[in-house]
């Protein structure tokens, strides 16, 4: 008789919880947990060619062997990394608007390759988008759609769309757009280069400047990433409100009833949130009382430095 869960990839039911635990070695002290916020800190500070088995458990003082009663390869513990990096986003996305509720949604994408912009370097495997971090993701972006005039299935669409965005434009951040200041000589070949004769529609760009991120004025944008990014986020957004524009809702289906057990896992859910956003605000506040202490100190400086100041020209007089 075949096992169900044969048909089941190990990844998934890892990321689930549903692989069978290791009869032999460190129950304790090792979960696959662990071992991939291991991992993930390793990335963070080293990239992710440092990230080996090896590497891993001798994070944990264990032999590699004990690593592979948990996490079979090493591109299985890469999956596992891609699912937790994308999806730390705590707190409800609660806009009134579905403009606003996506805004957040993509930006809280790009801030997580931002974070962890080795997640690029992991591919897109077939049973990523059924993962539990995934399908959280999902959930931000459908509780972020509610106010959209759009089917179910459109909403999916839109979050195919807005997922591949931020995956493409935190590689655009990471490879191009972060490649540091173009040397004067790199320009002048392009200027060279770049005649009207060969490109005659992306030469007038080059010539202008705006090619390289000049300004009418011809000076340099600073951080042209915030403003590309507006403009696309802009773009999109209304790409959405044209398509949809007039557009009414389809009525949605009934909630199904909630079983005792569901309606427990839904209030815990909801006060894990809760709690985040307690957190986060308490953050707020005491990054917001440092900073004041700092405007206090400085201020209590520049007041002794002005009345010595006032001292010396008492004297003086």
């Amino acid at each position: 008789m075949t096992n169900e869960n044969e048909a089941v990839s190990r990844t998934l039911a890892l990321a689930w919880g549903l692989a069978a635990a290791p009869q032999r070695g460190p129950k304790r002290e090792l979960t696959p947990e662990r071992i991939v916020d291991a991992a993930m800190a390793i990335a963070d500070a080293e990239g992710l060619a440092a990230v080996t088995m090896q590497r891993v458990a001798q994070t944990f003082e264990f032999s590699t062997m004990a690593l592979y009663r948990y996490v079979a390869t090493k591109d299985e513990l890469h999956r596992l990394m891609l699912d937790a990096c994308l999806s730390s986003a705590e707190g409800a996305i609660d806009a009134e608007h579905w403009r606003v509720g996506l805004r957040e949604f993509l930006s809280e994408l790009l801030d997580g390759y931002r974070r962890h912009p080795w997640a690029l370097d992991i591919p897109l495997s077939s049973d990523i988008h059924f993962m539990p971090g995934q399908m959280r993701v999902a959930d931000r972006a459908l509780r972020a759609m509610r106010t959209l005039p759009a089917a179910e299935p459109a909403k999916l669409a839109v979050l195919m769309l807005f997922a591949a965005f931020a995956r493409g434009h935190a590689a655009v951040e990471r490879e191009v757009l972060a490649g540091g200041e173009i040397s004067a000589e790199t320009r002048a070949l392009i200027e060279e280069a770049v005649t009207p004769g060969r490109f005659p529609d992306v030469a007038l760009l080059v010539r202008s400047g705006a090619y390289f991120g000049d300004t009418a004025s011809g000076e340099l944008i600073e951080d042209d990433t915030a403003l590309i990014f507006d403009f696309a986020v802009g773009v999109l957004l209304d790409g959405l409100e044209a398509t949809f524009s007039g557009a009414q809702a389809p009525a949605p289906e009934p909630a199904p009833e909630l079983t005792p057990a569901e309606a427990l896992e839904r209030a815990e859910t909801e006060l894990r949130a809760g709690i985040e956003l307690r957190k986060q605000a308490h953050r707020r506040v005491r990054d917001a009382e440092r900073a004041e202490a700092e405007l206090r100190r400085l201020r209590d400086r520049a007041k002794e430095a002005a009345k010595a100041h006032a001292k010396q020209l008492r004297s003086a007089g």
